[in-house]
């Protein structure tokens, strides 16, 4: 009985230790930072409904797919903000949309502060951070439709547009505002969440 049993045993480990070697390279090159299912981008003829204003997002660059988030995961004032791959758990990457007529203000879900520029600057390369709520035009933007579900952010204040730094692709480069160029590194997705 207790060979039959060791049989068992050593019959059983080596099933497991199959299935072990057969799924970890699927468990191996999952990463706890993988989006749970497929992005859907909102619909940016949908930003003529009033109702939209209630909606979390994600802000997704075009170039890099990557989301935008304060650094790391900061919730002070000033924080800058950057882009990280996408993780719909980390409510440092969710944005409530607060619309005011064609303007929406973006307010971090995490630290309740709104997108906007450092220093309320109107220069080309001025950096993206978080601050309180003031009202202040720097924390203002016009959602430009480039093509299908894509479109700039373009500052009320400045006129200028929501890009990363250097049109990187990197994870924890730099949101920015630029002259508006219509390039892909310009446009954002609105992710619902």
């Amino acid at each position: 009985m207790r060979t039959s049993r060791a049989r068992k045993v050593i019959v059983a480990g080596a099933v497991v230790g199959a299935l072990m070697a057969v799924t970890s390279p699927a468990i191996a090159s999952a990463s706890p930072t993988d989006r749970v299912s497929a992005p859907t981008p909102l619909p940016l003829s949908s930003l003529k409904d009033r109702s939209v204003a209630a909606k979390t997002v994600g802000l997704r660059n075009v170039k890099s797919g990557k989301y935008l988030q304060p650094t790391s995961n900061s919730t002070a004032n000033g924080a800058r903000v950057v882009q990280q791959p996408g993780n719909d758990q980390n409510s440092s990457q969710h944005w409530n949309m607060i619309q005011d007529g064609d303007l929406f203000s973006f307010e971090n879900g995490r630290a309740g502060k709104n997108l906007g520029v450092d220093g309320a600057s109107t220069q080309a390369g001025a950096a993206a951070i978080i601050a309180n709520p003031s009202g202040d035009a720097n924390q203002d933007w016009l959602i430009v439709p480039t093509s299908g579900d894509r479109g700039a952010l373009q500052n009320r204040k400045s006129h200028l547009c929501l890009g990363i730094s250097g049109a990187s692709t990197t994870n924890g480069a730099q949101a920015a505002q630029f002259a508006c160029d219509g390039s892909s590194n310009q446009q954002w997705q609105l992710i619902v969440l």
